[in-house]
């Protein structure tokens, strides 16, 4: 008999071992479902005394895919200054309300949107600043896990990728502030909100636009912090990346082969855009992230040593 007891709990001990390690192999599959195995190789440039030095080329020592630059981050850190780095020489400021930060990514075009959706409060986004606004302008709405077209807008869910993503005339909007979208997926077995992977195009007076929701977590695992991408399409000019209020001079561009895409084999430059960032000795740190997680490998350069 108790043999036949101890033999009973070895067999729960290992029922709860099984499902324990599925419940931790799901975690790791969300935590990785963002970000890149790719990882950094740093080469250092030149420092002098001009505002349009090389400072540095990067490349991936290794990896696994190639990476789209609407979804990339670059900056260069100097005495904790930082500088993003963009395609072309314009960049849009970052916004932020406190509630939501939108931030330009490296592509020049496209922008990671944070919404800090904690409260009980209803948080209003324009997609044509790119940044908060009042109920009645609003392109999107989100409180908690609802998100809502605005008034004023249409949208439809497409499959793809971000970045390949565009607009056709075959399109049938059905999406609209009707009802809420349904961008996600509830996994019970974690108690995750999961987000869809498909891309929405919404038409907004005329213009059209597409938006992608990353996650429903920040980096400490909370909840109510949605971030998704957001780019206007068909070259639509807004004033985001336009007005004169509202954009200026990148410190540093990104010199790249033109496709928009971080290859596993190029190597793409970092280079002072008419600001001296580095002039002579010093040292910079390269902040490098990928869908809002950051890509390991090399980060520092120190020159003038």
């Amino acid at each position: 008999m108790a043999g036949g007891d101890v033999r009973l709990k070895l067999l729960s001990l290992f029922v709860i071992f099984v499902l324990s390690m599925g419940f931790y192999q799901n975690i790791i599959s969300i935590e990785q479902g963002l970000g890149t195995k790719n990882i950094l190789l740093l080469e250092k440039g030149q420092s002098t005394e001009s505002s349009q030095d090389a400072l540095a080329n990067v490349s991936f020592v290794e990896g696994e895919e190639n990476l789209s630059l609407d979804s990339v981050q670059l900056s260069l850190i100097s005495d904790g200054e930082e500088y993003p780095c963009m395609v072309g020489g314009v960049s849009s400021r970052e916004q932020s309300n406190g509630t939501i930060q939108s931030k330009l990514n490296a592509d020049g075009r496209t922008f990671t949107i944070n919404i800090d959706s904690t409260s009980e409060d209803t948080h209003d986004f324009d997609l044509f600043t790119m940044g908060a606004s009042e109920a009645a302008a609003a392109s999107i709405s989100f409180k908690r896990t609802d998100i809502f077209l605005g008034q004023n807008t249409t949208g439809v869910a497409v499959q793809g990728n971000f970045n390949d993503v565009v607009y056709s005339e075959s399109l049938v909007f059905d999406e609209s502030s009707e009802k809420r979208l349904e961008w996600y997926e509830y996994d019970f077995a974690i108690h995750q909100i999961i987000p869809n992977t498909e891309v929405y195009i919404v038409k907004e007076k005329g213009l059209y636009f597409k938006i992608q929701f990353l996650s429903y977590y920040n980096s400490n695992d909370e909840s109510r912090h949605v971030t998704l991408l957001a780019a206007p399409l068909e070259e639509a000019s807004i004033p985001a990346l336009v007005d004169e209020s509202m954009v200026r001079t990148t410190p540093c561009s990104i010199v790249e082969d033109g496709d928009g895409v971080w290859g596993l084999s190029e190597t793409i430059t970092l280079q002072e855009n008419n600001i001296s960032i580095c002039s002579g000795s010093c040292s910079l740190e390269i902040r490098a992230l990928y869908l809002q997680q950051p890509i390991s490998g090399d980060r520092n350069l120190v020159y003038g040593d």
